[in-house]
């Protein structure tokens, strides 16, 4: 069930967190990426926010994300599709053409950083 809090800074969250797999004792792949890193938010010169994305280990099937800053809720919505659709975090990864500069590339930048294939720069199976 997704969740928003329109608070500032805005927070969105889908499915588990890191504490849920451990206290399940399943060892989930973390991806995460700071608003900063992004060149929209560079550009803006407001640099607070992070993504963090667990996935399913072998699978890659998205189980979490997690998300705090700026339109929060609206960058959570291509992870909450892809764990609804069963789209896996390679997939959302390289497949769409992700808008440049936008504030989106939080959300791509977070999934290579789950560690799902061999190097970030290769392309996804």
């Amino acid at each position: 069930m997704p969740a928003a809090l329109f608070t500032q800074p805005q927070i969105a969250s889908i499915g588990v967190t890191e504490q849920d797999c451990r206290d399940r004792g399943r060892d989930c792949p973390v991806g995460t990426a700071a608003y900063g890193d992004t060149a929209y938010r560079w550009a803006m010169e407001d640099t607070a926010g992070f993504c963090k994305v667990l996935a399913e280990p072998g699978t890659g099937r998205i189980l979490g994300a997690h998300l705090m800053g700026a339109q929060a809720p609206t960058l959570i919505q291509p992870l909450l599709l892809a764990a609804t659709l069963g789209i896996d975090a390679a997939t959302l990864a390289r497949s769409p053409y992700w808008i440049h500069p936008a504030l989106t590339e939080v959300v791509e930048n977070a999934l290579p950083d789950l560690g799902l294939w061999a190097h970030p720069a290769e392309e996804a199976p």
